[in-house]
């Protein structure tokens, strides 16, 4: 099968976050009670494996940000995915939970957010709020990954798989 466009891959993205939030936490291994705060890198490797079994030629990128707090401590990290020079944020909206004091103004500037926040990458908000410490590469099997990772990442699929959103 071809790679999708980056529209197939956003409608993806926004059923995938509704099967997050409906999600009894306790059944899946790597989405915590809290979600989405301090979900953000889990919550993105899980849709990475969803995109690539469904789309198994494509590749996706994750990416690494840091910023500021109040006080000045590289203390704020979020993650995301990149996909045909578009962002994919599937929990940005945790910047609307967390206490301001744990934020920095601009942050808090940007609120609200949306669950699923998607741009171009050269005008995405994350640009603007994060410096990129890191980017990974996905592909099909996440070769990257730890084995024993791997093994949870897959059984909380199959437990996100078996939900079936009402939209």
């Amino acid at each position: 099968m071809n790679e999708p466009n980056i529209n197939e891959v956003i409608v993806e993205a926004e059923k995938f976050r509704l099967k997050l939030e409906l999600a009894k936490k306790a059944n899946i291994p790597l989405i915590t009670e809290n979600f989405p705060v301090m979900n953000c890198k889990l919550s993105s490797l899980l849709f990475a494996y969803h995109v690539l079994n469904k789309w198994p030629s494509m590749v996706i990128y994750g990416v690494s940000g840091r910023a500021e707090n109040h006080e000045g401590n590289d203390a704020i990290s979020h993650y995301w995915l990149e996909y045909q020079e578009t962002a994919i944020d599937l929990t940005a909206d945790q910047y609307n939970i967390i206490e301001e004091k744990q934020l920095n103004r601009e942050i808090l500037r940007g609120r609200p957010f949306k669950p699923v926040s998607t741009g171009r990458i050269d005008s995405m908000q994350n640009y603007k709020l994060f410096n990129i410490s890191h980017r990974d590469t996905f592909i099909l099997g996440l070769p990257e990954l730890a084995e024993d990772f791997l093994h949870d990442l897959h059984a909380s699929y199959e437990a996100l798989s078996d939900l079936t959103p009402c939209a």
